[in-house]
């Protein structure tokens, strides 16, 4: 179902509401403030394409965490495979181990990481949406004034911050259930107020919830994992913060922010159709595996274990906030320190990777377990002018970040010894050159890292004329990488293998741009800004013949020259404009833009050596636009519509041992949907005195990429992939019912009321994911939320 249609099929119920007596609304939409360019301001003022969910509109939406804001922001796409997310803005995606392309803020903190380079394990981590005044997505690269990571663009978490006036709370609590699933619920409180008036004050939040599962984990192999309603999330969020202003100038805010999300499963199903079930009826016939039925909401995952994981954030920070005549100074300090377990069903890729036959007893259960942390320091000093009245604007800063990360992977094989005596008949330490590590472990890796950024940024906004103005900035960084990888276990064969490199770069990203601020509702910009990320370090690929004699046949004959890669860099170009019409009751703002990107670092994938590696292949382009419009067409009826395209593709051919590995014209990311539609409508009603009724709706619309894609898909490659599929074109369709009364706020909704189930990431033919790998939308999830204000 189209956009359009599914407007068309709710309008006979909005005519229907519109014979109940309108509700009293404001004649016109709320001004809407960000602080994009680090000082609070009007979003008509930003020369900067910027998408904004105030507290108000995520809880119209439900928006509970990042994918969910990711879905509605148009020039947005994600990669949501469940414990894993990798976001892309305007096209510009990390799609390969190494430094992230969107910096995710929270607050004036970068949480972003560097994705791994070996260890099957770390992913981004997302914070999630309660007791937050907006998150701001950014689109373009952000290199000025937020460097770290923001080569596409930023997304921004602003949390509610402890008032020295007033008290006020917030509470939400739910319930709801999964079509096919189990059941999903929440509550969480905030509060927060004056200790002494205009001296001293505090906040404090706290929220759990729980997203049941809708997996039917049914194990082929007897005595593996039967579990219903599996992958289920619990996450718990606890933020406590306090500002102390001991005089009129002068503000210290101490916080800290803790996050825990653990899944039990991963939610991922067998689509039970294609190659890989053939192989399986062939392999497992006896054992009657049973299969998904998709179109009847049935998901089924074969694997042997659970996959659970577990991801903790501790973050505290401390901002301290000057002002002295005309100049505002700040200091943001803060500590990260991330930790992430997850475990991954081994039993058949084990066998696969060693050469074995396929496992059809529990006694050849293997496991792989990624203990992963990740520990962050960044301060950064800012200073900035505030008369808003001068004819010239500035920040300056200075910034420094070191991560410092360290992935381990443990593989787990008891049964693998005997497995290889069964099969070669000889033992292990002849096969493989030698023995298990204590604990039955067949492969060991440790891959500590570091990255390391010291940056000095500023930007100018001069007024040349009444309704002209001008921007010039430029961050300079010197950026480290630091990497070391110790390998060891007759997975690895006889020898250990120890390995360490180093990659160093100074980057330079300047911005220009020209402001026709035509008045306080209109303006119309032209920029130009560049940005970057770092490159990094590649691990030594296995030395297995096979291996090495696909690296030579794709034209590396010495595995040494992987052993680095270069940091990219690309240009941005846009035209935007932004407008307040009919006295505030319409809302739009557009852009369109061209990118080139140099250097651009993509994934060699060589499944002889079971991984690929990173390297920089020549140039990409990016074009597109985005437009967002919010209309107060009645006092009662609100509707809006988000549009983002992007046509993001490689701009050069690359031949690598006389073979295609990049060629012109592909997709940078073939995941990726090219139009991203979001139509809303809201509809308000007076259901008695002092009780307000509204019926909200949200579409969700993205579009199958065409095409064409990596070389790797197509058979005469050597590197031929054969179990790419790219996702189809899809809807998600939102509803909510409810009423406002006294503070309160209660409501039904259906989300994905349309119960679509997509076959997403499908990766159903790959036998290294052990059975399927695919993943879906959340099937239909009907519930009641309420929420209070005071």
């Amino acid at each position: 179902m189209t956009s359009a249609r599914a407007v068309a099929l709710f309008a006979p119920l909005l005519l229907i509401l519109g014979s109940f007596e309108t509700a009293h609304s404001s004649d016109e939409l709320q001004e809407v403030v960000v602080s994009a360019q680090k000082r609070e301001e009007s979003i008509n003022k930003v020369p900067i394409s910027v998408a904004v969910l105030g507290r108000d509109e995520m809880e119209k939406r439900g928006i509970k965490d990042f994918a969910d804001v990711a879905a509605v922001a148009p020039g947005v796409d994600f990669q949501n495979e469940g414990t894993f997310i990798d976001v892309s803005v305007r096209g510009i995606s990390s799609g390969v181990s190494g430094a992230s392309t969107t910096g995710i803020y929270l607050d004036d903190v970068p949480v972003q990481i560097r994705l791994d380079s070996g260890v099957v394990v770390s992913t981004n981590t997302t914070p999630l949406v309660f007791d937050l005044d907006r998150v701001e997505v950014l689109r373009g690269p952000q290199g000025t004034l937020f460097g770290a990571g923001a080569e596409g663009g930023a997304i921004r978490f602003i949390q509610a911050q402890p008032s020295l006036t007033q008290y006020s709370g917030y509470t939400r609590a739910g319930v709801g259930t999964t079509d096919g699933g189990g059941m999903s619920y929440e509550a969480g409180a905030a509060y927060g107020g004056p200790i002494v008036d205009n001296e001293l004050g505090f906040r404090v939040s706290a929220w759990h919830g729980r997203d049941g599962g809708y997996i039917e984990h049914s194990s082929a192999i007897p005595g593996g994992a039967q579990y219903n309603d599996s992958g289920w999330r619990n996450s718990d969020v606890f933020r406590a913060a306090l500002t102390y202003a001991p005089v009129d100038f002068l503000k210290i805010t101490p916080s800290v922010f803790y996050q825990q999300v653990h899944w039990n499963d991963e939610p991922t199903f067998d689509n039970g159709s294609g190659t890989y079930s053939d192989t399986m009826t062939q392999n497992w016939g006896s054992l009657n595996p049973t299969y998904s039925n998709v179109s009847a909401g049935r998901l089924v995952f074969q694997g042997y274990l659970l996959q659970p994981s577990d991801d903790k954030l501790f973050l505290p920070a401390l901002k301290v906030e000057a002002r002295l005549a005309d100049i505002a100074f700040t200091s943001s300090t803060s500590y990260m320190h991330r930790k992430y377990d997850g475990e991954q069903d081994f039993t058949t890729p084990m066998s696969l990777f060693a050469g074995l036959p396929w496992p059809t007893t529990a006694a050849a259960a293997a496991y792989s377990y990624t203990p992963s942390t990740l520990n962050v320091f960044t301060q950064e000093l800012r200073a900035q002018s505030t008369n808003v009245e001068q004819r010239l604007q500035w920040t300056v800063g200075l910034f420094y970040n070191q991560a410092r990360q360290n992935n381990i992977q443990y593989l787990v094989s008891a049964y693998f010894p005997t497995q290889v005596l069964q099969s070669f008949g000889q033992p292990i330490e002849q096969v493989f050159g030698q023995a298990m590590l204590p604990g039955n472990i067949s492969i060991y890796e440790g891959e500590p890292d570091t990255d390391t950024q010291i940056a000095a940024f500023g930007q100018l906004t001069y007024q040349l004329m009444q309704h002209v103005g001008l921007i010039g900035g430029v961050r300079v960084a010197r950026e480290t990488d630091k990497y070391s990888i110790y390998i060891n276990g007759p997975l690895n064969g006889p020898n250990v293998t120890s390995f360490s490199g180093k990659q160093q770069e100074t980057a330079v990203d300047p911005k220009y741009g020209v402001n026709f601020q035509l008045d306080d509702n209109n303006l119309v910009y032209l920029s130009a800004a560049k940005g970057d990320r770092i490159g990094g370090v590649n691990p030594p690929p296995y030395n297995f013949p096979a291996c090495l004699a696909a690296l030579a046949a794709l034209g590396y004959p010495d595995a040494s020259a992987l052993s680095t890669y270069k940091g990219d860099s690309l240009w941005s170009y846009e035209i935007g404009a932004k407008n307040r019409l009919f006295g505030g009751r319409l809302q739009m703002q557009g852009s369109v833009f061209h990118i080139k990107w140099s250097d651009v670092q993509q994934n060699q994938n060589v499944p002889d050596c079971q991984e690929g590696f990173t390297t920089n292949r020549g140039k990409a382009t990016s074009n597109g636009f985005d437009f967002q419009a919010d209309a107060l067409v009645t006092d009662a009826l609100r509707v809006g519509l988000g549009v983002g395209y992007t046509n993001a593709r490689n701009a050069t051919t690359i031949i690598s041992g006389g073979n295609p590995v990049v060629s012109k014209g592909q997709q940078i990311n073939p995941l990726a949907a090219p139009w991203v539609i979001v139509p809303t409508a809201e509809y308000n009603f007076t259901i008695a005195e002092g009780h307000k009724g509204y019926f909200r709706m949200q579409d969700t619309y993205h579009s199958r990429n065409p095409g064409p894609y990596n070389p790797n898909t197509d058979p005469e490659n050597p590197a031929y992939v054969p179990y790419f599929i790219p996702n189809p074109a899809y809807n998600q369709l939102d509803m909510h019912l409810g009423t406002t009364w006294s503070g309160w706020d209660a409501s039904v909704y259906a989300l994905n009321a349309l119960n679509s189930h997509p076959l997403l990431f499908n990766q159903s033919q790959n036998p290294a994911t052990f059975v399927g790998s695919v993943f879906t939308l959340r099937p239909r999830t009907i519930g009641i939320t309420t929420a209070y204000h005071w």
